[in-house]
């Protein structure tokens, strides 16, 4: 399929045309059909077509459904196991507090995480007396084998980002997942820095839990994000809060049950087995569900593998403008574990660097700068509405930068 990605650039992301943004590793913009969306549902909000009040509150539940739909397709799963949640840190915590642990248990991680990704089980060492086990390969480059080194007998799950934020990293999730499920350790996934820019495929790598916030790489920064939970373990785990939507709704509706005078408020629920279980289950953040179906879409409609392709093609063009300059890549070459994260330094003293950062952002030209555990750099990224010339009008104001700091840079790490 050819795609022309001028078009939808200039169609959906029009705020593009007035600054240089390589910055959805952070937060992204909103296409407009997302826009749209939220304007529609604002309006749908202020009217009431249904018979009554009831109905119109069932009707807002109901747009939800495209966010679930979308969501299944793009990660080829099964629609029962997928839960529209928050925030990537809604669904870590769904993971923390529903996966079993015990004292004297384990997990394993990496050491280039986002706070967040193992923020929970940290706190978890407050009242529970568990282990958590960081992989440190010296060249940065992770592979099962380093998880698998740190697994013994008390190992409860393997909690870690699909694509390392400060190194763009993107991991073997199958060969990971083939490890996890061969010593029956849980196996945990952060994709905010992946999906909707990678093919995750739940169906030819094992994951248990998978999460995701809309605000990066989904393009949809209202609030609302993606849980998958593999089908194998729905039965198996309970959620820590209950709503009245993660029931099994009566036969004749909601609508119906709320005017009938015997309905009782205690009773022996029963709850669905689906992922939507540990969604919180009340009146939610429906703008959110919106939003995000709305960019779900866009992917599936380009396709997730053209994206793919596109990512590719512009991370490659970003590290050779940047090793152009006589800049150090963090990031690696390495075909099957790129991503749209590209890792830089320019000079051994930060404090230069990030005078050049401001010096970029003064001139409205977005990118970030990014750490963990001695790693990290410049972070380029490169989104499928990006373009050559964007990466080119950044290397142009980096050259002049540096020919203002008056030596070429030197970092070599």
């Amino acid at each position: 399929m050819s795609v022309d990605w001028e078009k939808i650039r200039k169609e959906e992301w029009p705020v593009l045309e007035k600054i240089t943004f390589l910055d959805t590793a952070c937060v992204s913009f909103a296409p407009q059909r997302t826009v749209r969306a939220i304007k529609d549902f604002a309006d749908f909000t202020a009217r009431q077509d249904e018979a009554n009040s009831s109905e119109h509150h069932i009707a807002m539940d109901g747009l939800r459904d495209k966010a679930y739909a979308e969501a299944a397709r793009l990660l080829n799963a099964d629609s029962e196991e997928i839960a529209v949640a928050e925030s990537t840190t809604h669904g870590l915590n769904i993971a923390a507090t529903s996966l079993p642990i015990e004292d004297g248990d384990n997990i394993v991680t990496a050491n280039l995480e986002f706070i967040q990704v193992v923020l929970p089980w940290c706190a978890m060492r407050r009242t529970k007396n568990i282990d958590i086990r960081v992989a440190r390969p010296a060249d940065g480059r992770f592979t099962a084998s380093d998880f698998e080194a740190l697994c013994d007998e008390r190992t409860r799950m393997v909690v870690i980002s699909s694509v390392e934020w400060c190194s763009g990293w993107k991991m073997d999730l199958a060969e990971i997942g083939a490890m996890c499920r061969k010593r029956g350790v849980y196996f945990v996934v952060d994709a905010v820095q992946q999906l909707g820019v990678g093919k995750i495929d739940v169906k030819k790598c094992h994951v248990d839990i998978l999460t995701s916030g809309g605000h990066k790489w989904l393009n949809s920064p209202y609030g609302a994000g993606i849980v998958y939970i593999n089908k194998e373990i729905l039965g198996g785990i309970e959620p820590v809060f209950w709503g009245y939507l993660n029931t099994k709704a009566p036969e004749e509706g909601w609508g119906a049950y709320w005017e009938n005078p015997s309905a009782p408020p205690v009773n022996d629920w029963e709850f669905v087995r689906t992922a939507r279980r540990f969604e919180i289950g009340g009146t939610s953040n429906y703008p959110g569900a919106v939003a995000l179906g709305e960019s779900l879409g866009l992917v599936n409609e380009i396709g997730i593998e053209n994206i793919e392709r596109r990512i590719f093609d512009l991370s490659t063009y970003c590290l050779d403008m940047w090793e152009s300059l006589g800049a150090a890549a963090i990031t690696h070459r390495d075909a099957d574990h790129r991503s749209g994260i590209v890792i830089t330094r320019l000079y051994d003293d930060l404090a230069v660097d990030r005078a050049i950062l401001r010096n970029l952002h003064a001139r409205k030209i977005f990118i970030a700068q990014r750490f963990t555990d001695y790693v990290g750099g410049f972070r380029t990224s490169c989104q499928f509405f990006n373009s050559e010339r964007d990466i080119d009008a950044l290397g142009s104001a980096l050259r002049e930068e540096i020919k203002k700091i008056g030596r070429a840079p030197d970092y070599r790490g």
